[in-house]
C-alpha cells in the first residue's frame, strides 16, 4: 500500500474502541509505540517493514483522531472494523464538497446580482455585493485548502 496521508480529520475515539483499535493491530504482529510531541499523542504502529502513525488530542473521557499516515492496509481494516475510518473521512470530505458548492451557488448569485445592479446604476447595493462577494471569495479560498 502506498503511503495515505490525513491530515485534516476529526474523529472522537472513546476508550472502548481505542482499546479494541489496540488489541486489533497486536493480533495483527504490529507492535505499538506511545509518543508525545506538542500536547499530541502520537500512537505508532509498525512492524519490520512498515510504520503508521495515529495522531491524537487528548479530551477529558476521549481522544480526537486529527491526522493519520498510514502505509499498510492491514492497519486501516483494523481501523476500518473497529472505528469506521473510511467511512467517516469520506463523510468529511463530502461535507466540505457541500459547504464549497453552496458557497459556489452563492456567489454566481451575488455576480447576476451585481450585473443587474450595475446595469440601473445602483452605486450603493454595487458596493455592498461587492462587499459580499470578497467575503465569499475569502470562504471559497479558505474551503479550498
Amino acid at each position: 500500500m502506498e503511503a495515505t496521508h490525513y491530515d485534516d480529520i476529526s474523529i472522537c475515539v472513546p476508550k472502548n474502541q481505542l482499546d479494541k483499535l489496540i488489541n486489533g493491530v497486536l493480533r495483527n504482529k504490529y507492535r505499538i509505540f506511545w509518543g508525545f510531541n506538542k500536547g499530541k499523542m502520537i500512537l505508532n504502529i509498525y512492524n519490520s517493514e512498515v510504520n503508521n502513525k495515529l495522531i491524537f488530542i487528548r479530551h477529558k473521557g476521549f481522544l480526537e483522531l486529527v491526522e493519520a499516515k498510514l502505509k499498510s492496509p492491514n492497519v486501516l481494516k483494523v481501523l476500518d472494523s473497529d472505528i469506521d475510518f473510511t467511512v467517516k473521512v469520506a463523510s468529511k470530505n463530502n461535507e466540505i464538497k457541500r459547504n464549497r458548492e453552496a458557497v459556489y451557488c452563492e456567489i454566481d448569485h451575488f455576480l447576476i446580482e451585481l450585473a443587474y445592479y450595475l446595469k440601473i446604476e445602483d452605486e450603493k447595493s454595487i458596493n455592498n455585493i461587492k462587499d459580499k462577494l470578497a467575503e465569499l471569495t475569502h470562504e471559497w479560498n479558505r474551503l479550498a485548502l
